[in-house]
């Protein structure tokens, strides 16, 4: 029996620029995640801890001293480490991040390999063997994946076959131009690997495994990120355990999964009406979130509130999302109930203004912009 934990597209080095307050948790959250995900390895008994591409956000712009904080986590890891370069730290033996890595390999105790060829890669594990294929990458863009080699070797007999590669999966990567070493399943089910571990796409495949309870009857597996990266990845957060046993004359494969991110990206949308308050409406919507220390949020609001709400809208942001992270707010299209009671009121009846607002009482937005407009132009007037 062999066991491997497997992750990727761990990203260290993303610089959150979006994100200038709270830009060094972010970038720390990277790293404690890898952190947590070696421990995790160590407690499952693993015997590999296979990285499956784009360990690093750049090729030759991340700092060496995160390189080495990388190395000393990774050298926690009592057994061996397979790094397999991906399209974000893709490998040609000139990037600068590659030979940071491999000096600060140098400088402590560890059992990390840096998958650099195209070639088969076998270890001994006891009386078992296993050998690893590796499709790394050797550039940011390929409309064509490294599957081909493979295809050429001749499998050894009595030995486990697991085949590494970092690109996009056909049905489940938006890969529009081809451009990120583009595989399909069929492509992977025909070569003569008893598990293929993927890296590249930020969603976890398959999708829906148990936590912690092994199952069977998967043999490609796309762990996703460990820790979700931005607004634009939903996931969670999400690493695999696999073990690899023999059956007869055939191989079994056991997975589960196992949740490794801390940090969450929310993206929601409210819509808002004058049946509840704005309070009630976003509070209601918040309630999905249960760790808001550790979430970043986008709010985009719509629809229409009372006056009194709209008036009091920038409270109630402040009161209800300060304990996230961090937060934007998109209000635009938020408008305020504008009647025609309220424009008679406000503005002489017989007025441009009044009769304009009138003519917008069944166009929200536009009413609320030349509302916002017209008062703006009463309240200097009237100041003069």
């Amino acid at each position: 029996m062999i066991r491997l934990f497997v992750i990727g597209d761990i990203h260290i080095g993303k610089k959150y620029d979006r994100y200038p307050d709270i830009k060094s948790r972010l970038i720390q959250s990277r790293f404690d995640c890898l952190e947590r995900c070696v421990q995790k390895a160590e407690q499952a008994h693993c015997d590999f801890f296979v990285i499956t591409g784009d360990l690093f956000d750049s090729a030759s712009t991340v700092s060496q001293r995160d390189i080495k904080k990388v190395v000393e986590i990774l050298s926690g890891f009592g057994e061996r480490v397979l790094v397999l370069p991906g399209n974000h730290d893709y490998y040609t033996g000139e990037e600068t991040v590659w030979k940071g890595f491999l000096a600060a390999c140098r400088e402590c105790e560890n059992n990390i390999h840096l998958i650099t060829q195209l070639q088969p890669l076998p270890f001994e594990i006891g009386e078992e063997r296993i050998v690893f294929y590796p499709a790394l990458c050797q550039s940011k863009h390929a409309t064509e994946n490294n599957l081909g080699w493979i295809r050429q070797e001749r499998a050894e007999p009595d030995c486990y076959h697991v085949g590494l590669a970092h690109g996009a999966l056909e049905g489940l990567s938006p890969d529009m131009k081809n451009e990120y070493f583009l595989m399909t399943e069929r492509e992977l089910n025909e070569l003569p690997m008893d598990l293929w571990l993927l890296g590249h796409t930020h969603i976890p495949y398959p999708d829906g495994l148990p936590e912690g309870a092994d199952t069977e009857g998967y043999r490609i597996f796309n762990p996703g990120t460990p820790e979700q990266t931005d607004l634009s990845n939903r996931t969670t957060g999400v690493c695999f355990v696999v073990t690899l046993e023999k059956q007869g004359g055939a191989v079994r494969v056991l997975s589960h999964r196992w949740q490794s991110g801390a940090v969450r990206f929310y993206d929601l949308a409210v819509h808002a009406g004058t049946q509840n308050t704005l309070e009630k409406t976003i509070k209601a919507a918040l309630a999905q979130i249960a760790d808001q220390a550790h979430a970043v949020l986008r709010l985009t609001l719509s629809g229409t509130v009372t006056p009194e709400d709209y008036a009091g809208k920038s409270d109630v942001y402040k009161a209800l999302l300060a304990g996230f992270m961090t937060y934007e707010i998109d209000d635009t299209a938020l408008c305020e109930q504008i009647t025609e009671e309220k424009i008679r009121a406000e503005f002489a009846e017989i007025g441009f203004a009044a009769q304009l607002l009138e003519r917008l009482l069944d166009e929200p937005q536009e009413l609320q912009m030349a509302y916002t407009l017209l008062k703006k132009c009463q309240e200097q007037e009237a100041g003069r």
